[in-house]
């Protein structure tokens, strides 16, 4: 290790050499007013020798502090070169790790906690206690229009509605947190706040609810219409049967009919609610390479019956050289039949066609009938369970109310899509995209 200069030995061997000096003008009988001139000199020069020294200590601290203040974290007190400043230059030095590990911990904290905030698609913002805008996220700026990021503002000069305003300011009696249920722009959220004293400030977020109310209300109507789809056949076999008990000798063939009808409905309806219960459960697919000529041969052998007791026409239009597809051919041939079925209840004259035509990376089908159309205000919920979109169809012709949402569950198994799109009294579209890649993927695991 390398001696320093000490600067406490140097001034003991100044003493020392001043002493010696003066002892030799003693001893040659000198005037005193010399030996006090240089005993002034002595002390002048001690201390013009210190306040350089600590003057340059001084200025080199005072421009490290600085340069470290304005962002350049990395640098560090220079060497003193001497002894009595190198313990106070190691403090500093390591002062100065230390605080910038921690602004660097502080940094990256920093980001992480930017990019949680950003991502938050609910609408997020802080204030003050008097109601300063502290900080807001972009939701809340596109919710709130009339906040400028260049302006001091009020929470009262950017937020209208009243109801919010109203929760905003209650929110001062309040405990530290409290969340209540509002409705803003014709949308359902929960308003949390959260207090913290030691910072005066106050964190808000809007939560929109909409899908979560939504999602309440299918649930609700799944069971009303359940209840009903179960309730309508069970009160005919009830009502027949007791008609039967009352004229146990009558001819009954009529009622056994009846009944015989309302069963097989029940028992439609328990296979259908039983199979998308196993879609909903089961995402695998058992998938093989087929052939459309085959596949729809046996379709149109299916469905043919149906056909021609209406006397209507199915065609399928391939697209050419589109002769194979790889799918699971038991679910895909539940997705047409369940269509083409649905088509024929509310088609009187024409018939029902199916195109398909292989893009880029998908395989587009469509499923188009000339029935009577739905009208536009009833297409978002048609694939919901037991959604009837016109109340006056009889329900005794349309089905269990489960073969299009069957058909979605099994389009979402093969990662695809579906949508539909109608005219009222020209009829109505079902359009599907299936994904080849996602497909071959499947069979090649499968094999």
């Amino acid at each position: 290790m390398t001696h320093k200069p000490s600067l406490t030995r140097l001034l003991i061997l100044g003493h020392a050499l001043v002493l010696a000096v003066l002892t030799v003008i003693l001893a040659l009988n000198f005037p005193p007013e010399i030996i006090l001139g240089l005993l002034v000199l002595e002390l002048l020069v001690i201390i013009i020798f210190l306040r350089v020294l600590l003057k340059r200590r001084n200025d080199q601290i005072s421009i490290v502090a600085k340069r470290v203040g304005e962002g350049e974290q990395s640098l560090r007190f220079p060497d003193p070169g001497w002894e009595e400043f190198d313990r106070s230059g190691r403090d500093l030095n390591r002062m100065l790790d230390r605080l910038d590990s921690t602004i660097g911990h502080l940094a990256v904290h920093r980001e992480e906690l930017r990019l949680v905030l950003s991502s938050i698609e609910d609408v997020l913002w802080s204030q003050s206690y008097e109601g300063a805008l502290e900080w807001v996220n972009e939701p809340f700026r596109e919710l709130f229009g009339a906040y400028d990021p260049l302006l001091k503002q009020y929470y009262w000069e950017v937020i209208r509605d009243p109801s919010l305003l109203d929760c905003i300011r209650n929110s001062d009696s309040a405990g530290v947190k409290q969340s209540q249920d509002i409705q803003l722009l014709g949308h359902s959220y929960i308003l949390s706040i959260s207090r913290n004293d030691s910072t005066k400030r106050k964190v808000f977020i809007l939560n929109n609810i909409d899908a979560i109310q939504e999602a309440a209300q299918m649930k609700k109507d799944f069971i009303v219409n359940l209840a009903h789809e179960l309730r309508t056949p069970l009160t005919a076999v009830k009502g027949y049967t007791e008609a039967m008990q009352e004229d146990p000798g009558g001819e009954h063939s009529r009622y056994l009919r009846i009944i015989q009808s309302h069963t097989e409905r029940l028992i439609h309806l328990i296979s259908d609610l039983e199979q998308l219960i196993r879609l909903e459960s089961v995402s695998e697919l058992v998938t093989r390479d087929i052939s459309l000529d085959a596949f729809f041969a046996n379709l149109k052998l299916i469905l043919e019956p149906e056909l021609a007791e209406k006397g209507l026409y199915l065609r399928i239009v391939p697209e050419s050289g589109m002769s194979r597809l790889v799918c699971d051919p038991y679910k895909f041939e539940q997705v047409f039949i369940n269509l083409v079925q649905n088509s024929l209840r509310y088609t009187e004259s024409g018939g029902v066609t199916i195109r398909v035509r292989a893009a880029e990376e998908t395989v587009n089908i469509e499923v188009s009938d000339t029935g009577r159309g739905i009208e536009e205000q009833y297409l978002p919920r048609i694939f919901e369970r037991f959604y009837v979109a016109d109340p006056s169809r009889n329900r005794s012709q349309s089905g269990t109310g489960l073969g299009l949402a069957i058909v979605k569950h099994i389009v979402l198994l093969h990662h695809g899509t579906i949508s539909v799109t109608s005219s009222v009294g020209e009829g109505t579209t079902f359009r599907l995209g299936i994904p080849l890649q996602h497909l071959e993927v499947l069979t090649e695991h499968d094999q």
